[in-house]
């Protein structure tokens, strides 16, 4: 038999750790906002985007930039961006997979910093950035 405060405890466990779900729209790469109270605020950053990993490359892009929120989500999945992985999980409290290896990243880096040269430190709206597998 489970003890009353046991029970409560588990509850208001499980409650703190429901992060809602990523948001779901096709081709939409978002970037996650955190607010002190409520949910996690989304908000688009690039429309027609054709993959988990280039959603991850445009946060990465954002943190390059200086940003500071560079969670993000994609068609259902969240995105984890930090300056020491980029990983990516169906649930924000659950397991997280690799989104691209130390390797790769580092080449997608320092094309990334390239672009942010040419152009004063940001990623023009309108730049092609995806990932091109070889």
């Amino acid at each position: 038999m489970i003890r009353p405060t046991a029970f409560a405890l588990a509850c208001l466990i499980l409650a703190g750790c429901n992060q809602g779900e990523a948001p779901r729209d096709d081709g939409v790469c978002w970037q996650a906002h955190p607010v002190k109270s409520g949910p996690v605020r989304y908000t688009a950053l690039r429309r027609g985007v054709g993959s988990l990993e280039d959603c991850a490359v445009l946060l990465e892009a954002a943190r390059l930039e200086g940003q500071s929120d560079t969670n993000g989500a994609y068609q259902g999945f969240f995105l984890f961006i930090d300056a020491d992985q980029m990983t990516s999980g169906a649930r924000a409290d659950g397991f997280h997979f690799p989104v691209l290896q130390p390797p790769q990243r580092a080449d997608i880096d320092r094309e990334l910093k390239k672009l942010l040269a040419e152009h004063g430190g940001k990623i023009p709206a309108d730049a092609d950035v995806s990932l091109v597998r070889q």
